[in-house]
């Protein structure tokens, strides 16, 4: 080997450690500002995980997830409220107008009474007549005038009576008919409305509590992924120190590597040539390791290089913004659910007054019911006076013969008005019962308009009431955590930008690193070509030995066994937590 050769070997390998030892100031001041900077971030990420694990475990409390179901069964309360009101209203519609009827078909039969009153007011004064014709002979009949004139006042009274009393509450029926026939459609339209209203606000709430229950779990998950991020960098830079040391070795191996060829150069035994080849095939073995351990030593660091930018980038992606703007969305669908509850309420308390208006007009039946049966009772006794009456005049007019014509026709007279009074009593009673069956009806009808038909729906307004209470403090809360989460995350991406610089310095001092292996290799490559000798692999043991002692993690010896049997380099791990094992 020349002395020029000799010079360039020895050359190269001092040129190598000073760019590695110059390397290592540069970079060892920034990994220290690094690592503090990361630290920091940690910090953040820390604050802000705690901040999404509070509205995580806000969302995820029972009673905000009962919400929904709660404001469903309000939904189907308060359609089953509605429904059940038309359906009785509609019930009531139709026996008021049966009722409306049966009062006509009353008015005609008080109206039939007062016909019959009248034809026995007729038949009195025509017996006074005749009495008055008899003389002393028709002196009994004049008991028949007088009793012919009282059930002629007395029926046209009550006649008269129940006659007005029946217009009035027919007056009455007529108004509630009109009403209902009025709030009918409304009362749908109403319930379309509200179903409609309804359907739309559970619509939107299973969307707002979806995004609630969903975001923060996801915004959670990210800064978690963003944290165990950060967590890699700083064990990373961490175990720079394995990597300081990894640098190290290499510039003591070449220092080693270059003392060796002086001494050869300068034996005593006056054959420095000879010397300085038997040295060769050690130094090619051992720039094979360096060339081994610097790759390694590249490969690592481009591997937590590439995980600080990843990081950096991921900071600046994440975003607060749809985990903020979550509260006020909640809290704004929760005041649109209290207005339909509000708007149900409304609606509760409209169907009460109306059902007030209808049981107060209904509520006069009774009172014309009590009449019809008084004067049902007074008429049966009428009729059945009537035709005593008829009986007996009939008897005492036979007795007298021919002289007693007009009377006995007289009686004759009352006798059918008996028997068409009965009658017509008999129809007033049918009508009578018919509408006693109706109120009855009426009334069943008109529970469902009771405090007990609103029982559902105030349990379930009760419900939501207590629900969107805790919906409400859930969402004020939340808001407030991701006000303070959207400060955290700002603080972290500021710090973040403020090293965002730091792959592209990290690149530019760790570079120097490619300059080495590429003198490195060289001279490598230039060793093979003048002494292809030095490749011969019987000096391995030799290289081993010489070189092993100063490699104390197990990567260091995973490469060197690796560079001495010319295997594959050992792949660089991403953990940086254990790979780097000291052994001495």
């Amino acid at each position: 080997m020349s002395v020029g050769a000799k010079v360039e070997v020895v050359s190269t390998l001092a040129q190598a450690e000073g760019e590695l030892c110059a390397m290592a100031r540069l970079v060892d001041s920034e990994i220290g500002a690094v690592a503090r900077a990361f630290e920091v971030l940690a910090g953040h990420a820390d604050t802000i995980l705690q901040l999404a694990a509070a509205i995580v475990g806000c969302v995820e409390n029972e009673s905000i997830s009962s919400v929904l179901p709660k404001v469903q069964t309000l939904g189907a309360a308060a359609r089953r409220f509605i429904e059940d009101r038309l359906q009785a209203t509609t019930g009531i519609l139709e026996t008021v107008t049966r009722e409306v009827k049966l009062l006509h078909q009353l008015s005609l039969v008080t109206s039939g009474q007062e016909a019959i009153a009248f034809k026995i007011k007729t038949l009195s004064v025509l017996t006074n007549i005749e009495v008055a014709h008899l003389g002393t002979v028709g002196a009994g009949f004049h008991y028949l005038a007088n009793e012919l004139a009282d059930f002629s006042k007395s029926a046209t009274r009550d006649t008269r009576e129940l006659a007005s009393q029946a217009t009035g509450r027919r007056g009455a029926l007529e108004d509630t008919r009109r009403v209902l026939s009025a709030e009918l459609p409304r009362q749908r339209e109403k319930l379309a409305r509200i179903e409609a209203d309804l359907g739309s606000a559970l619509a939107v709430v299973d969307c707002s509590l979806t995004q609630l229950s969903r975001t923060p779990v996801q915004f959670k998950m990210c800064v978690e992924d963003i944290a165990r991020q950060i967590a890699g960098v700083v064990a990373a830079i961490q175990a720079h120190d394995i990597t300081r040391q990894q640098i190290g070795h290499v510039q003591e191996a070449f220092a080693l590597m270059a003392a060796r060829m002086r001494s050869a150069e300068n034996s005593e035994n006056g054959n420095s040539a000879e010397g300085a080849d038997q040295e060769l095939p050690l130094v090619y073995g051992g720039l094979t390791i360096q060339i081994y351990q610097l790759r390694t030593i590249k490969e690592t660091v481009a591997s937590w290089t590439s995980q600080i930018r990843t990081c950096m980038d991921d900071i600046m992606r994440v975003s607060a913004s749809e985990v903020v703007g979550i509260g006020p969305m909640v809290l704004g669908q929760e005041r649109e659910v209290s207005s339909q509850l509000a708007h149900i309420e409304l609606l509760e308390r409209e169907s009460q007054a109306y059902s007030g208006r209808i049981q107060s007009n209904l509520g006069g039946l009774s009172n014309l019911m009590q009449l019809v049966s008084e004067h049902l009772q007074r008429s049966k006794s009428i009729g059945d006076r009537l035709r005593l009456l008829a009986f007996n005049s009939i008897i005492e007019a036979s007795h007298l013969g021919t002289q007693a014509d007009a009377i006995l026709a007289i009686s004759k007279s009352i006798k059918e008005a008996s028997a068409e009074w009965n009658q017509i009593t008999d129809q007033s009673g049918q009508a009578m019962q018919e509408i006693l069956n109706l109120v009855k009806q009426t009334n069943e009808v008109m529970k469902a308009f009771s405090e007990a038909g609103n029982e559902r729906l105030r349990e379930a307004q009760t419900q939501n009431r207590d629900c969107l209470e805790n919906l409400r403090t859930a969402a004020a809360s939340a808001a407030r955590q991701a006000q303070e989460m959207k400060v955290a995350t700002e603080k972290m991406q500021t710090k973040s930008a403020e090293i965002g610089s730091t792959g592209d310095l990290f690149d530019a001092g760790f570079g120097r690193i490619d300059s080495v292996l590429t003198a490195i290799e060289e001279l490598t490559r230039q060793l093979e070509v003048d002494h292809p000798a030095v490749k011969d692999r019987g000096y391995a043991a030799e290289v081993e030995h010489l070189f092993s002692a100063m490699y104390t993690t197990e990567m260091e010896r995973a490469v060197l066994h690796a560079a001495l049997g010319g295997k594959a380099m050992p792949a660089a791990q991403s953990t940086f937590a254990g790979n780097s094992v000291e052994l001495f």
